[in-house]
């Protein structure tokens, strides 16, 4: 029986063993993620846990509060060790959960750690890492660069001006940094904010935002600007797909209506997002850029803590399955107009998976899986829901093709979560293997298992 966090850690047969020995070391290629590129050019130092963990994680939030433990240790003006303790006397509750396989495996990767941390043992813990840190050791930058990792995809607002991104490419890193485009708060016209975005909008772009047509310029050159300093990918997200025909004189109705502060009808809404999205999509494939889409969420259901603490905070949750038919609509729209670009297309709501997978299989071609299903996300990139995506991949495509994990985090040591799915998507392959479904060969396992945690990545997010 493996001990605790022993290095066979879910590596569940001897196939996974051989094969995750070979390629656990390779670099990383985190396509997406919301770390901060001002921290990354600062290289900000971190001196405790509670400052490199707690700040910011939403996913140890929630672990926090389903315990019970009072807002003020969790956002609020507590000490560091205060929120830390809470977080260590939470933890051992969370058999299963994801935050607790991370936690642990984030000791063992950065600390050498490998005590289970509780309230027992969360001084002890507390002053071994805070001694480790004393020195400065743990940095931005050191820790990706000690974590191996060869690119770094920021997600961008286009009102962004990119300094630090400009200033991180001229200082000779060993890992690159880039912007990722999203243009949410240009699609989402329901927000209350979306007015006073296209104000932001049009400052940055000098180009009008007060009708359809100018929206549409405005990011087109704002998305050049993005291209100009390295951008190699966008993402928009949604919850579901709009239900639209594709009347742009509806939609600049719709934004000129908004704009007078008048409501608009649900059918309205959609109509201006269908447009701004076969736009957008449009605009990516002429500049060869990878198209992610995340769909699925429900943002900030708790009004009270909303009103409170803003977005991000731990409130938002997974929503209903999505309506395939419109995704399908859209995206024969945007093939038919000038081809679609290569597509992630990310899901919380795993109902959404299979019809998702085979609605994306039907613009495949040109370009080996060149439409994917993204990566088990959010509150799905957990032990059971990255298995169940990557047999519902390999189910209607070929998993040899996927371009692998993504951090998705706000965290400098959540690299440790490539480990995680690198050992994960080995035991799978090494059962199917095992069990006579696929050739027990190592250096063929190698190959694709190497391919799916970096090469594919890196390949494919290359313009």
């Amino acid at each position: 029986m493996p001990a605790f966090m022993s290095d066979e850690y879910l590596l569940t047969n001897d196939t996974a063993k051989k094969v995750y020995e070979k390629i656990k070391d390779l670099p990383i290629f985190d396509y997406h993620c919301h770390l901060s590129p001002e921290e990354i050019l600062e290289d900000k130092t971190f001196y405790n846990l509670t400052e490199l963990w707690l700040l910011g994680d939403h996913y140890k939030w929630r672990v926090m509060r389903n315990y019970g433990v009072e807002e003020r240790l969790v956002t609020g003006d507590a000490s560091a060790y205060e929120k830390f303790f809470a977080f260590a006397s939470a933890l051992p509750s969370f058999i299963g959960n994801p935050v607790y396989h991370w936690a642990h495996l984030e000791l063992k990767k950065y600390f050498g750690i490998t005590t289970p941390l509780s309230a027992k043992t969360a001084k002890e813990i507390w002053n071994k890492t805070e001694k480790m840190m004393e020195s400065g050791s743990f940095s931005a930058r050191k820790l990706i660069s000690g974590s191996n990792v060869d690119t770094v995809g920021t997600t961008d607002d286009p009102t962004s001006p990119l300094k630090a991104h400009e200033a991180i490419a001229k200082a000779g890193l060993a890992f690159s940094v880039v912007p990722s485009f999203r243009p949410d708060n240009a699609i989402n016209i329901e927000k209350p904010v979306f007015a006073e975005y296209l104000g932001k909008l049009e400052k940055a772009s000098g180009i009008g935002t007060d009708s359809f047509t100018g929206l549409v310029a405005a990011l087109e050159n704002r998305l050049d600007y993005f291209v100009d300093h390295g951008c190699v990918a966008t993402d928009v997200s949604f919850t579901d797909f709009p239900k639209g025909t594709g009347d742009e004189k509806k939609a600049d109705k719709a934004l000129k209506d908004v704009l007078a502060g008048k409501k608009i009808t649900k059918e309205e809404e959609d109509e201006f997002k269908y447009c701004i999205l076969k736009k957008l999509g449009v605009m990516f494939s002429q500049k060869k850029l990878v198209m992610q889409v995340h769909t699925g969420v429900l943002r900030n259901q708790n009004t009270t803590r909303f009103k409170a603490i803003g977005a991000d905070c731990g409130i938002d949750s997974v929503g209903n399955a999505l309506d395939i038919e419109a995704g399908g609509k859209l995206f024969d729209d945007i093939e038919r107009s000038y081809g679609l670009p290569k597509t992630i297309v990310y899901t919380l709501n795993p109902n959404s998976y299979y019809p998702l997978a085979t609605m994306i299989g039907d613009f495949a071609g040109q370009i080996g899986g060149k439409l994917q299903l993204g990566a088990a996300w959010w509150f799905m990139d957990h032990r059971d829901g990255i298995r169940e995506q990557l047999k519902i991949f390999a189910d209607t495509a070929g998993l040899g093709l996927f371009n692998g994990m993504l951090t998705d985090s706000r965290s400098f040591v959540s690299y440790a979560r490539h480990d995680y799915f690198r050992r994960i998507f080995c035991s799978v392959i090494g059962e199917w293997a095992e069990a006579g479904e696929y050739p027990n060969d190592i250096e063929e396992l190698v190959t694709l298992a190497g391919n799916v945690a970096f090469y594919n990545a890196k390949k494919y997010f290359t313009r």
